[in-house]
């Protein structure tokens, strides 16, 4: 990407070093020079190499590790908002093998829960029992998603009995005969507590992105509401549009 001569320096030389990250000529891991060198190198100050630098973490393009240095950033995994598609079938369309590690699984009435919005979203009563399922996604082994979902027993009768650590979508097509025919998804910013930071071994500044979804059938039965933390750092949602 070309940049203005009148650009602040600290600009022009992120903007170079972006561009060749994006070559590829830095690839995912390789070390980034560091603040004296680019300084050295640029004829900058450390000051201007640092906001540089700072420029890049900001793109997403490099990570800071503590005594180690900088370098460039894996890419994000992509998740679309296009579709109703599970975390699963998603990260196995981009070649990333799913895992799951469950957390808790139980059944309570609703009432038990203390939450009006799991009984408002699923249309529940008080009286009516619910699974719920606390799981940590994982792609490739690494932990990217703490979910937290809720599923109403009267669609899903034996539910935790079966093997939890698959794709939940999967087994409810599989087993009970339901399908995600529609889905509302909400997402906002927000940053890990230290409870959910450990559970997916990042630091808890790490930004993450809370996803609050509700599922429905064919038939508008609500069959799942969930509230998922995405990792900021390792996942990205993408949506497409046309003018119509």
């Amino acid at each position: 990407m070309g940049y203005s001569e009148d650009a602040p320096a600290y600009r022009r030389v992120g903007d170079a070093l972006a561009a060749r990250i994006r070559s590829g000529e830095l690839a995912p891991g390789a070390r980034v020079p560091s603040e004296r060198e680019l300084a050295a190198g640029q004829g900058i100050s450390r000051m201007t190499a640092r906001a540089a630098v700072d420029l890049l973490a900001r793109r997403g393009l490099v990570e800071r590790k503590e005594r180690s240095g900088v370098f460039v950033a894996r890419p994000k995994i992509e998740q679309s908002l296009d579709t109703v598609a599970g975390f699963s079938d998603q990260l196995g369309r981009r070649g990333v093998v799913p895992g799951a590690k469950v957390l808790e699984g139980r059944t309570v009435e609703a009432g038990e829960l203390g939450d009006a919005e799991v009984i408002s979203r699923l249309g529940l009563s008080e009286g009516d029992r619910v699974h719920v399922v606390v799981r940590v996604r994982t792609g490739g082994g690494e932990p990217l998603v703490l979910e937290e979902n809720y599923l109403p027993e009267r669609l899903l009768p034996g539910l935790l009995g079966e093997d939890l650590s698959v794709s939940l979508y999967t087994l409810l097509s599989e087993r009970y005969g339901l399908s995600t025919a529609r889905a509302r998804q909400e997402l906002e910013p927000t940053l890990l507590d230290s409870g959910a930071a450990e559970m997916l071994g990042v630091r808890p500044d790490v930004p993450a992105l809370r996803v609050t979804r509700t599922a429905w059938d064919a038939e508008g039965r609500a069959i799942e509401f969930a509230r998922d933390l995405h990792r900021g750092d390792r996942m990205i949602f993408v949506s497409e549009s046309s003018v119509q």
